[in-house]
């Protein structure tokens, strides 16, 4: 990653300067010069120069199109800002190769200094455009200014909540680590996506472990996962599950709990039926849950 390659390159006046604009983003897409001096609390020759030098390496974009220039961060600025905090914090000392990617976060195996693996998740919500308002307004609220920064801020702070409270319940989910910005870093389970499965050992056992898992989330952690499918179930070679995205899991009291267990559920039966020949029944099944 780009982004990772730079940390050496930057002094801590240069993260300053970053930051400046990451608050003065808060308020606005752009910041003007003025504003980021305010911020970062350098006199004006310091600024000029820390900004000429992070617009040079790329981290940050130039709008000079109204009375006063302004700067905007950029993506991999954002990863620098995490990295650099998290490898502050020890949490990460290198980060390693792609390992997902999807349509709102790309996923990367990292390593601490005790050798440790992680997986590091980056999520990347309005890579593609804003049209699904909708769901990031569920994360923002009726807030204004709707900055990508603060959007995946609040969607990695959501699954490191979530990842936390499943842990507490001793199953086989990811054990969260840590996370900064829009980065989270939780355990590694080698093993890939059910959907990159053409054939699994004994699908019947793998189907009920899904379940089982989902009835003790749903029962003891009052949790539902809300986007369940075969693209956030991940099946180690040793038939361990993971399950993983829980950006949209809502408390099993909420309004529309009822319809989400039941679509995660038909969606669960649904696939296994297809792929792999085992039969359900989502009403049975339901019931189970609600004992």
């Amino acid at each position: 990653m780009e982004a990772a390659n730079l940390l050496k390159d930057l002094e801590k006046e240069d993260f300053r300067i970053l930051m400046a604009i990451e608050i003065g983003m808060k308020r606005s897409e752009y910041v003007t010069i003025n504003n980021i001096k305010f911020y970062s609390r350098y006199k004006m020759e310091e600024t000029l120069f820390r900004l000429n030098k992070v617009h040079k390496l790329d981290l940050i974009i130039r709008n000079a199109s109204k009375y006063e220039i302004a700067y905007t961060l950029n993506s991999k600025a954002y990863d620098l800002l995490a990295l650099h905090t998290l490898v502050e914090k020890n949490v990460i000392s290198q980060l390693g190769p792609l390992i997902g990617k999807g349509k709102e976060s790309d996923v990367y195996s990292c390593m601490d200094d005790n050798g440790k693996i992680y997986a590091a998740k980056f999520y990347r919500m309005g890579r593609a455009s804003f049209r699904n308002i909708k769901m990031y307004r569920d994360l923002v609220g009726e807030r204004g200014h709707l900055s990508w920064l603060y959007v995946n801020r609040l969607a990695a702070k959501k699954e490191f909540e979530a990842l936390t409270k499943i842990f507490k319940l001793k199953l086989n989910t990811p054990k969260p680590i840590a996370y900064n910005r829009h980065i989270v870093v939780m355990s590694y389970l080698r093993g890939k996506e059910l959907v990159y499965y053409k054939q699994i050992k004994n699908p019947s056992k793998i189907f009920r472990r899904i379940i089982k898992q989902i009835k003790i989330i749903y029962q003891k952690g009052h949790m539902i996962h809300g986007d369940l499918g075969e693209f956030n179930i991940v099946v180690s070679e040793k038939g361990n599950i993971l399950i993983i995205d829980w950006l949209q899991w809502v408390p099993n009291d909420h309004p529309n709990a009822n319809t989400l267990l039941e679509r995660d559920i038909t969606n669960i039966c649904t696939y296994f039926q297809k792929k792999f020949n085992v039969e359900s029944n989502v009403d049975e099944i339901l019931a189970y849950f609600y004992q």
